[in-house]
């Protein structure tokens, strides 16, 4: 049988003379309407049989192609036997989409989901793998014996062997047998593949594992367990007979007890922590705990403690000196130091990144001779200000060692593009979290080596100040945006941790490091933020060791003071990001928030939450949000409910802010704070009269503070300041003014919250169902000057509400009770020069000519208060 496949022709012969035919075979194929559509778009007009086997004979001679829906049945098998050229319906139709010709193949082929794919097997035995190979080649895939760079997907029932440690390394997918099976399942789905079903089914790390954990804490053991199960495993306590792995804190544990059962794999936590860093189960040989006895010697062997005094005390240096040196011990038998034995070793802070891998007895002897060569060369006895120097320069190595481990260690392993999974975090986290740190790193380098070489040659007269303030411009560029976004960072790092397991898990492989020194990503990162205040002590050290007479003493003082100006620099830009910051946040939250509030001179002061007390922004007793700024006062509609809540699925998708804008008063249109006397009908209100233009008459906006943690008068105090600020005005307390609520007709005593809330609403719903805003202004004229209380119609000279004489006659009583002139009674409040109180003991206070004084009696103004205020029935 021909298997090259043949083009496909548009030819005007008989059906006899064309070079391929296709024949379906069985009922359910021949009475496939789609699958007829799909032929005649390609030109051929199929041939039908019940079986297939009349046209096997004519198959030598032309081109046949038999079309089943059904891979299995004898009629399948015959066809099979006779090496005929068998496709399956979705073949049809992927070939009728992209305009292909139809495929002649050696084998069976029902669908093309596995094109391209190439698999091998492993732990499976032969007759589970055989119905998957069959499989496979229905639906265009190739099997492999053996793992390499061609192989795609490795086909696994188990998590060892050399064929899984392969894939894994070369980062294969490796796939559970069930991922053939459902592929397979759904072999009539038009255009689907196989690689879209295959997350779902991927080998987790602890697949068919039972692990147990020693010498962790509760919490850490708990956490552990928990993604053991997440990640495909089970877990048991220790001794119990199918635990496949022990996993020990090598740490923290230096003997296994005797009397417990030990499974094949004793691994250390970092076995665990690398297999879901990579979603693998690593190699256990390299993660093998080593089992120790007893606790070998610290110090070399031959070191005893017997001999003369001058010996011993000889030793004792010896050792003491071992101790405190910095690196490995150099002992040769020394393999581990558990966690007492740290507690013992006396180390600087800083020096932790100098621990590396224990050396072997050759490397040992190198070291020595290195330390001996050394400290001929250095002089015995070093002078104060080259000890100084020398501690600066050790510093400076630890730290340039520590940002070389921040960015090899973690950020070049982070974003690796061809590890298995691909990069461990996004490349925005990756810069957000480490973009900063190689300008930093850079500048350092220099000023490590140029103090190196300074040391080299030492000298009393080397200018240590001087490369200090060469690098000054360099750091004032670097650190600034790594300080500035460190809260960022830290954010990141937790986010990215507490969802990320690949990233959580690789935390805790690099912690275990040696260079790591035990600290987390965070806690190295923090460095940077420290370094250059440790840096201006240690110069202000070398300054105090240094004669004035030294030429760099003037240059140790110039590099301190640039050092601080650096660290000022610093903190006042931190300052202004994080303004900035809140200032975008803010303007997040506001529906409709003009774009202008946002300025590079203006920053955020407070925040109160109030309910107004006025008609004139949103509506008496309607919760609002007052934001200050240095220079305006953004005045928002608090909104109850916000998110989702609303019913339109237009409104779900784009949840509903918190606030409304409704108005920004420029601050230095403000004339005065009112500052209502707390009283039983006015508690904790305030008032802010204003003139936004000076053709405008004053306006009064009354609030009465919402908020038990916001302090009215922290609040009224932090607001004058901004004004006075803003106003070039050296007393802010001159701005406020105390007055009687009642003097300004405001009464908080009927203000129940929910009551009152709800009437309120309730009004405004009524009122706009009835159009009172259309009502023609003659009506309003007339119902006003009946229903006002201060109308007299033989009165011409009436008394306002301040106790003044009103003008205008009848004309000034036309206006609707509810609306209040606040040109005579205002005026006076703002036009006054510093009183702070404009209330005594008596009921009558002198304004230069005006006296504040009440047009009716209290009572009766406590009685029409109370018919204004009342909530509708």
């Amino acid at each position: 049988m021909a298997t090259d496949s043949k083009p496909l022709e548009a030819s005007k012969k008989d059906d006899e003379e064309r070079p391929l035919q296709v024949v379906l075979v069985g009922e359910t194929t021949q009475e496939n309407e789609e699958l007829r559509a799909a032929l005649k778009s390609l030109g051929i007009k199929p041939r039908k049989s019940d079986t297939g086997t009349d046209f096997i004979q004519t198959a030598s001679e032309r081109e046949t192609v038999f079309v089943l829906s059904e891979f299995e049945g004898d009629v399948f098998h015959n066809l099979s036997k006779a090496e005929a050229n068998i496709v399956g319906p979705p073949v049809i139709y992927h070939c009728a989409k992209e305009n292909k010709e139809v495929p002649c193949h050696s084998r069976p082929l029902y669908n093309t989901a596995m094109e391209g794919v190439i698999l091998c097997f492993t732990g499976l035995d032969k007759q589970e793998a055989r119905p998957l190979a069959e499989i496979v080649h229905h639906m265009g895939g190739s099997i492999r014996r053996d793992v390499s760079a061609k192989v795609t997907h490795l086909i696994a029932d188990c998590t060892d062997g050399p064929k899984y440690r392969l894939a894994s390394s070369l980062g294969t997918p490796i796939v559970k047998p069930d991922w053939i099976y459902k592929v397979w399942a759904d072999k009539d789905v038009v255009g689907i593949k196989a690689d879209d079903k295959m997350v779902q089914y991927r080998v987790p790390p602890f697949y068919k594992c039972c692990l147990c954990f020693y010498g962790f804490t509760e919490e850490e053991k708990k956490h552990m367990e928990e993604l053991t199960v997440e990640n495909g495993g089970i877990f048991a306590e220790i001794g119990d007979e199918d635990c496949t792995h022990l996993v020990v804190d090598d740490q923290q544990t230096p003997v296994l007890p005797k009397d417990i059962v030990l499974p094949h794999f004793i691994v250390r936590a970092e076995w665990f922590w690398g297999s879901l860093q990579m979603e693998a189960c690593s190699d256990e040989r390299f993660y093998e705990y080593q089992k120790e006895t007893t606790p070998g010697s610290l110090f070399t062997p031959g070191r005893c403690m017997s001999g003369s005094k001058s010996r011993k005390r000889k030793r004792l240096k010896e050792n003491i000196a071992q101790l405190a040196a910095e690196g490995e011990l150099d002992s040769p038998l020394y393999k581990r130091r558990s966690s007492s034995e740290y507690s013992r070793i006396s180390m600087s802070p800083s020096s932790f990144l100098d621990a590396s891998n224990t050396p072997d007895k050759s490397d040992v002897l190198t070291e020595t001779t290195e330390i001996e060569e050394k400290s001929k060369a250095v002089p015995s006895k070093l002078s104060p200000r080259q000890q100084v120097v020398m501690e600066l320069l050790q510093t400076e190595k630890n730290y340039v060692a520590i940002l070389h481990t921040i960015l090899n260690v973690f950020k070049s392993e982070i974003e690796k593009p061809n590890q298995y999974h691909g990069a461990i975090l996004a490349a925005q986290d990756i810069k957000l979290i480490f973009g900063n740190i190689p300008p930093i790193y850079k500048v350092h380098c220099e000023i490590k080596d140029e103090l190196m070489a300074l040391m080299e040659n030492w000298t009393e007269d080397c200018l240590v100040g001087q490369v200090i303030s060469q690098h000054a411009e360099a750091m004032l560029k670097a650190y600034p945006p790594f300080v500035n976004y460190f809260e960022q960072t830290k954010e990141t790092i937790t986010k990215c941790d507490k969802s990320n397991t690949r990233f959580h898990a690789f935390l805790k492989v690099c912690q275990s490091k040696p260079e790591c020194g035990r600290q987390s990503l965070t806690e190295l990162l923090i460095r940077p933020v420290q370094r250059l205040p440790s840096v201006s002590l240690l110069l202000g050290d070398i300054l105090k060791k240094t004669s004035q007479d030294n030429p760099d003493y003037e240059r140790l003082e110039n590099a301190i003071d640039l050092l601080k100006e650096i660290m000022t620099h610093i903190n006042e830009d931190k300052r202004k990001t994080e303004n900035q910051v809140v200032m975008f946040d803010i303007m997040n939250e506001i529906d409709n928030c003009p774009a202008t509030i946002l300025s590079s001179h203006r920053s955020f002061v407070t925040k109160a939450d109030v309910i107004e007390l006025s008609d004139e922004l949103s509506g008496r007793s309607f919760p609002l949000s007052l934001f200050l700024f240095t220079d305006t006062l953004e005045i928002c509609k608090r909104r109850t409910k916000h998110g989702s809540t609303a019913k339109s699925p237009a409104l779900r998708r784009s949840p509903q802010k918190p606030y409304k804008h409704l108005g920004l008063l420029q601050l230095k249109t403000v004339k005065r704070i009112i500052n209502y006397r707390e009283s039983e009908d006015c508690q904790n209100s305030f008032g802010i009269i204003f003139k936004s233009h000076p053709d405008d008459k004053d306006k009064l906006y009354s609030f009465m503070v919402d908020e038990t943690d916001v302090n009215k008068v922290q609040f009224l105090t932090s607001l004058a300041k901004s004004i006075a600020q803003t106003k070039c005005l050296a007393d802010h307390e001159g701005l406020i003014a105390t007055v009687e609520g009642r003097d300004l007709q405001i009464n908080t005593s009927i203000l129940g919250r929910s009551t009152f809330s709800r009437a309120a609403k309730i009004g405004k719903r009524v009122s706009r169902a009835f159009s009172f805003n259309k009502t023609p202004s003659r009506l309003k004229r007339a119902v006003s000057s009946v229903l006002s209380p201060f109308s007299h119609e033989n009165n011409h000279n009436t008394i306002n509400v301040m106790g003044t004489p009103r003008r205008g006659g009848d004309l000034f009583n036309r206006r609707q009770a509810s609306c209040m002139d606040l040109t005579d009674s205002i005026s006076m409040l703002s036009s006054y020069p510093s009183s702070t109180t404009l209330y005594q003991e008596e009921d009558t206070v002198s304004l230069g000519a005006y006296s504040l004084q009440t047009p009716m009696e209290h009572s009766n103004m406590n009685d029409y208060n109370s018919r204004l205020m009342k909530p509708p029935s």
